[in-house]
């Protein structure tokens, strides 16, 4: 994702936006999503395969 792409997606996301509380779920949701997407991505690489694929030393 490229800089122009996420300030696209910023001016988006804030369009709702009207609290500090507001500001802070979304940077929690956001946060966690990331977080949990750079998880996954460790994970199949560390293991060498995706979520919910076979193993190659599946026996």
């Amino acid at each position: 994702m490229n800089k122009k792409e996420i300030e696209v997606l910023t001016k988006e996301a804030a369009k709702g936006l009207k609290t500090e509380t507001d500001v802070a779920k979304l940077s929690s949701t956001f946060r966690k999503a990331l977080l949990e997407t750079m998880l996954a991505a460790e994970l199949d690489t560390h293991l060498g395969y995706s979520k919910h694929e076979q193993s190659d030393n599946y026996v």
